[in-house]
């Protein structure tokens, strides 16, 4: 269980800055205008758009003082929360000195999640298994934030051990491996492929007699492909 936990904080750890830039929403191309409007109507518009304008302040609805994407700010700071939570508990039990709480509006988690990482890495496997519900749902909540779980996902890889070999298509070259939600919500890559038998020392685990690697093993994987 140590395995899987340290690896899964690794893993929100390294896509940390990429969950801070996600806060920041693309820029969507506004849409073509589907009929041609008359000089009073434009007019009209113009001067609804400036009276609106007008009495606009930063606290009226929809208007904000930085293009933020909410929900992905949400997701920042509730794992910033979570991450002190853990380093909160993990300190004294190891005998360490305790990490001073984030500071108003820190947004920057990376401390208190090696700081956690550390102390699991020195304490007995039991306190793995207490905090891996929290870093579960962190690194969930994460994925989420940055569109990294879609179940029923094609990989566009071929399989190196299947070779893409299916019943359909028994010459192979089929995208056979699919993100799957599994029981648990457990997010990982399952191989669909007809005989897929991968080296033990490759294979995270097995489902239903299916090659199957944990989200927590993705990294390792990628090696192969």
């Amino acid at each position: 269980m140590r395995e899987i936990v340290t690896a899964t904080l690794e893993w929100v750890i390294e896509y940390w800055p990429d969950l801070i830039e996600a806060r920041m929403p693309l820029t969507t191309k506004p849409l073509q205008q589907t009929r041609t409007i008359s000089r009073e109507e434009k007019d009209l518009r113009d001067g609804q758009a400036a009276i609106e304008r007008y009495w606009r302040n930063s606290l009226s609805w929809g208007e904000s003082p930085a293009p933020l994407d909410v929900d992905v700010l949400q997701t920042i700071l509730d794992v910033v929360v979570h991450a002190d939570d853990l380093a909160a508990e993990l300190g004294p039990a190891a005998l360490c000195p305790i990490l001073a709480p984030p500071a108003l509006g820190q947004l920057d988690a990376r401390p208190w999640l090696t700081y956690a990482l550390a102390r699991l890495l020195e304490l007995p496997d039991e306190w793995s298994e207490w905090a891996w519900p929290t870093v579960q749902r962190v690194q969930e909540r994460a994925a989420r934030a940055l569109g990294m779980i879609y179940h029923g996902q094609t990989v566009k890889v071929i399989c190196p051990w299947c070779e893409g070999r299916t019943d359909e298509q028994p010459v192979g070259g089929v995208h056979t491996w699919r993100v799957e939600v599994l029981p648990g919500n457990q997010i990982a890559i399952v191989c669909h492929g007809t005989n897929c038998n991968p080296p033990a020392n490759l294979v995270g685990t097995w489902l239903w007699g299916k090659p199957c690697w944990p989200i927590t093993t993705w990294q390792r994987l990628a090696q192969h492909v």
